[in-house]
């Protein structure tokens, strides 16, 4: 009998740290739902807090669709928000007009807003076998997919105003990087602050705030010439494993 009270109660112990286990590895979910109405897809993007923490996060939606004829466009949402503890919010809705031989791939990215990690992500792909067969490579379409993506992170008057100046000048170049560019910007004690050009997690530049027109444009060559240098860097180590 005793043993049998002893066999119970580890038993008891047992499901109950089981449980606990399954409480902590809760978290932050990500999802992109879908519905269709004859030519015209409608993508929702989800969060869903299953922790019992208030949060402050991030998101990005991309879709990105392919037609018939090899054209590509793509549709780009972001923002922050706040979600309560163990509840479902609706981010963003994009609508798409889809024909039978179009393809479209979306993604969807939650960031936590004080330390810049991504915590969830989701994608959905339809027809993705159409972006291949047009293409060189096997890859081109998602790198041309990615060229010139930017993402404002800023969040004072002079920040946006740099990312608005960034944004004109990048969007013009021929040649863009295949990697995503963010542009972020830290509280710094007083009124100044610091902007970060960040790219694949890295930050590859960063200067103090100041609103004068002359200033940012200096900055805005010199993270121009970081960007140059760090994507032709990526794509030397890249060719370096190619046989």
């Amino acid at each position: 009998m005793k043993l049998l009270s002893i066999l119970s109660l580890n038993t008891f112990f047992f499901f109950l740290s089981m449980m606990a286990y399954g409480q902590e590895d809760k978290k932050v979910t990500a999802r992109i739902e879908s519905a269709t109405l004859e030519n015209q897809i409608r993508i929702k993007a989800v969060v869903v807090n299953n922790t019992a923490i208030y949060k402050e996060l991030n998101y990005l939606l991309i879709s990105i669709k392919k037609g018939n004829g090899g054209n590509l466009s793509n549709n780009q949402q972001s923002g922050k928000f706040s979600v309560n503890p163990n509840e479902v919010k609706i981010l963003s809705e994009i609508s798409v007009n889809l024909e039978p031989k179009d393809a479209l791939k979306a993604f969807l990215y939650i960031r936590d807003e004080q330390f810049k990690t991504l915590v969830a992500k989701d994608s959905l792909e339809l027809n993705s076998d159409l972006f291949k067969k047009k293409a060189a490579k096997a890859e081109a379409d998602a790198v041309y997919e990615l060229k010139g993506l930017t993402i404002d992170e800023t969040k004072t008057k002079v920040g946006k105003d740099f990312y608005d100046m960034f944004y004109i000048q990048y969007s013009q170049l021929p040649d863009k990087s295949s990697s995503a560019i963010t542009i972020s910007e830290l509280p710094l004690r007083g009124t100044s602050g610091q902007i970060n050009i960040q790219m694949e997690d890295k930050i590859i530049y960063s200067f103090m705030t100041n609103p004068g027109e002359d200033y940012l444009k200096e900055q805005l060559a010199v993270s121009l010439k970081y960007i140059k240098e760090f994507a032709a860097k990526k794509n030397l180590i890249k060719n370096e494993f190619i046989y």
